[in-house]
Parts: C-alpha cells; sequence; structure tokens
C-alpha cells in the first residue's frame, strides 16, 4: 500500500484503479468484495464545465452554479439509496457539493453495482489519518531582543509595516489545522468563524499546538513584544481537522475544505477567506486520485481563494513535492532558514499530471527555527514546510490589502515575480521561482486603478 504522508501527519492509502465505468480506490475494492457497509467518498461526473465558472458574474452565482451541478449529479443515486433504505443501500453522511462529491454509508453489495455507475467518477473509501510531528520544535520561555522574527524581517514584513502600515485590514484567511488557541494574546479577537471537524467543539480549540502556531504566524501581534504576525489585522476562518492527537479523516478534511468556501451556507453571503493557508500534504502520487479534492482546489480558485499549500517536509530526494500542494492549481510553499537555504526537509520537485510535467514548488519563505504561538499564551519554534506555508498566506493578505482588485492568479503572480531567486535562473525545483520578498510585491501592485488595470492585466494576465 502507498503511505499518505502530510507535512505533519501519515495515512495508509490506496491506489485508485478501474473497475467498470468507475475509479474505485484498491483498498475499498478488497471491502467491496466482502459482506458489510463502508464509509466512503462518491464523486460525480460533473455536469457543468469548470472551465467556464471565471466567466459567472459573482462568486454567489459561482456557488449556485456548483450547487445545482451536485443537486443534477448525484440525484439518481440519493433516490437509489432511498429506494433500497430497508436493503440497507445506502446513506448519505455529507453532502459536499463544491467538491460534487458526497460522505456515504454504503453496502458493500451496493457498492458493486456502484462500481459500473456512469454517473460516477470516483469512490474511494474514507480513511484514518494520523498526525506526524514537524522537524524541530522547542519551547521559548523568554523575550528574544528582536523586535520580529527572523523571518518577518526577511520577506520584509517590517519594511512594509512602515512604508505603507500594510497589516491585513480587511482581509480574510482560512486556516485548516490543528485548531488555534483564540485567547492567546496574539491571536485574541481575531476568529470570525470556527468549525470543528475532528470533534464536536463549539467554540475554538488547539490541544496539539500546530494550528495556533500557523495561524499565529499569519495573524499574530506582537505581545511578547516580538512582532510574530505577517499580517495582524486579518480575520481568521478556523476549521480544525485534525484533532488533539492528530487524528484526522479524509472525509473531515474534504468537509473543512467545502464548509471554508462558504462558512455560513448562504451563497449570497461573502464570508468567504480570500486565502486559505493549509500546513498539510500528502507524499508525492498520494493524492493523485482524490479527485473530490481536486475539485475543492479547483473551486477554491473559481470563487477568488488562493490556495496556499505546504510543499512536503520528504526532501531533500528530488520528486518529493506532496499533494495537493503539488496539483498545477495550487500554490506550494518550500522551506528556507535565516540564512536564505534551503532546508533539508523541504520536498524538491518535479512532480507530473498526466503526463505533464510540472516545475514544484512555487514559492520558497522561512520555516526553519520560526518562532510564534504556542497554546496556553506561550510561544514556540517550530520548523517545517508547514512553517513557511503561513507566511505566504499571509503576504497574499498584504498583498490583496494592497490591491483588493488582484484575481487568485495576480496574487501568485505579484509574489513569485519579485521574489528573490536562490536557485538557478528561472523556477527551479527546490525554491521555486524563489523566495518572497513582500516589499517588492508590493510595490509592483499597489495602487493599480481600473484605469491602469488594462497594463497590469498584460504583466500579470487575468
Amino acid at each position: 500500500m502507498n503511505k499518505f504522508v502530510f507535512c505533519s501527519l501519515s495515512l495508509i492509502a490506496g491506489a485508485a484503479a478501474h473497475l467498470g465505468a468507475t475509479e474505485v480506490s484498491s483498498d475499498l475494492q478488497a471491502k467491496i468484495a466482502n459482506n458489510g457497509a463502508s464509509k466512503v467518498i462518491i464523486t460525480f461526473k460533473d455536469k457543468t464545465n469548470r472551465g467556464k465558472l471565471k466567466f459567472k458574474g459573482s462568486s454567489a452565482e459561482v456557488k449556485r452554479t456548483l450547487s445545482a451541478n451536485y443537486k443534477a449529479s448525484s440525484a439518481k443515486i440519493k433516490s437509489l439509496f432511498s429506494s433500497n433504505s430497508k436493503q440497507g443501500g445506502g446513506q448519505v453522511v455529507a453532502d459536499l457539493p463544491y467538491a460534487n462529491a458526497m460522505v456515504a454509508n454504503v453496502s458493500n453489495a451496493t457498492l458493486r453495482d456502484l462500481a459500473n455507475n456512469p454517473d460516477i467518477a470516483q469512490i474511494t473509501l474514507d480513511r484514518e489519518i494520523m498526525f506526524e510531528e514537524t522537524p524541530a520544535n522547542s519551547d521559548i520561555n523568554m523575550n528574544a531582543s528582536e523586535d520580529w522574527t527572523y523571518g518577518l524581517k526577511k520577506v520584509g514584513v517590517d519594511k512594509v509595516r512602515a512604508a505603507y502600515n500594510l497589516t491585513g485590514k480587511g482581509i480574510r484567511v482560512g486556516v485548516l489545522d490543528t485548531g488555534i488557541d483564540a485567547d492567546h494574546a496574539d491571536l485574541k479577537g481575531k476568529v470570525v468563524a470556527w468549525k470543528d471537524w475532528a470533534g464536536t467543539s463549539a467554540t475554538p480549540k488547539d490541544a496539539h499546538g500546530h494550528g495556533t502556531h500557523c495561524a499565529g504566524t499569519i495573524a499574530g501581534g506582537d505581545a511578547s513584544g516580538k512582532n510574530i504576525g505577517v499580517a495582524p489585522d486579518v480575520e481568521l476562518v478556523v476549521g480544525r481537522i485534525f484533532g488533539d492527537s492528530g487524528g484526522a479523516t479524509l472525509s473531515g478534511i474534504l468537509g473543512a475544505m467545502n464548509w471554508v468556501t462558504d462558512p455560513d451556507s448562504n451563497a449570497d453571503t461573502d464570508d468567504a477567506p480570500q486565502i486559505v493557508s493549509n500546513s498539510w500534504g500528502g507524499r508525492k502520487g498520494s493524492m493523485q486520485s482524490e479527485k473530490a479534492m481536486w475539485n475543492l482546489v479547483k473551486t477554491w480558485r473559481s470563487l477568488g481563494m488562493v490556495p496556499v499549500f505546504a510543499a512536503g517536509n520528504s526532501g531533500p530526494r528530488a520528486k518529493t513535492v506532496g499533494t495537493p500542494g503539488g496539483y498545477p492549481h495550487s500554490f506550494a510553499v518550500a522551506a528556507t532558514d535565516d540564512k536564505d537555504k534551503a532546508a533539508y526537509f523541504s520536498s524538491r520537485g518535479p512532480i507530473t499530471w498526466e503526463g505533464v510535467e510540472y516545475v514544484k514548488p512555487d514559492i520558497a519563505a522561512p520555516g526553519v527555527n520560526v518562532y510564534s504561538a504556542k497554546p496556553g499564551g506561550g510561544y514556540q519554534k517550530m520548523s517545517g514546510t508547514s512553517m513557511a506555508c503561513p507566511h505566504v498566506a499571509g503576504l497574499a493578505a498584504l498583498v490583496l490589502q494592497a490591491n483588493p482588485a488582484l484575481t487568485v492568479k495576480q496574487v501568485e503572480k505579484a509574489l513569485t515575480a519579485h521574489s528573490v531567486d536562490l536557485g538557478t535562473d528561472g523556477k527551479d525545483t527546490t525554491y521555486g521561482e524563489g523566495r518572497v520578498d513582500i516589499m517588492a510585491s508590493v510595490e509592483a501592485v499597489k495602487g493599480v486603478s481600473e484605469k491602469q488595470k488594462e497594463n497590469f492585466n498584460a504583466i500579470y494576465g487575468n
């Protein structure tokens, strides 16, 4: 079996294989042959063209189109489950309309029939995911003399703050992780939406620490005397996908990814984050067949949400960039140290999708011995591409504050085109386009008016 290892977690996963008209994961095929039932992810074939979603007039229209797509795609299967309810055919556990998928408990006998259903693209087995500790982790019991973390200074946050007073105000950032200590002095009052996908907590919590650390790098203040957050005035939309001991499920992660697109379940309200920070991901190839996750990242882009992912901690060998960060439509972040050297653990590219090779990661940021918040009011240093990822998510917020009219592609281009090239000339498989430099990025996009937009689009693309 393939190992599915997240930047800070691992999971056993089977590769998908064709069975009839539908892809069925190999671990599920073994169960189908037996009696009983299985909890599965069923992803449907789209009845709408996702490539044309960008031409919809608003995010609300995109969400309505995708909801209608799911309703039409899943109607026959839901009807089948209802008609076979007495025989235990199937029961929907959760709808994932923005993935065009559902989580369902289905009898294995029914699954054998679904494996030949022309409306279904893929069926995969829901599975448990376990957390794996980051490469380095140490408590900080006293304030350091510097006013800024080395990471914030390295990428130029101190200079941008002084020159333009950019703090991320008016921007929302999603954080899918182990939760958050919302009472931490550096994070208090910043969580505007919360949902627990690894438990039942109605209020924010984080007994692990990984999520609080990442959130601190995005939005932390200077309560310790040191500025720890790139964008301290952003609002946070937090989904807890890993529990206190690090456990999670694929269905929970997909549920959180679906939820963050529309936290209040009202298509007409604009409450989704403009950026989602994901300090997790699987080893190369482990998510290649997860169509529901692929669809959700595509949906984020269609809704103007920048999908920032950790590249993975499986380096320094080549071809180790994980997924979803490795998806062509994700923005993958590598880790560097205080001397602008690539972290030994930082995953390297390239990665291949459907026969096409892509240079990954996309960009690099500080990810070694990063100082940030710890649950309970303290601080700690942690290392990993998990720590580099929130730097870039926060920087994307500053770029959007400087110019709220930017598209996802333009935000990414603003960060990559003005990065510091550290490897071979151009984009390479260790640093991507280079280590981010927020001052150069902001100066390139700040003040671009509607009259100037045509020229701007000619440079950066739509």
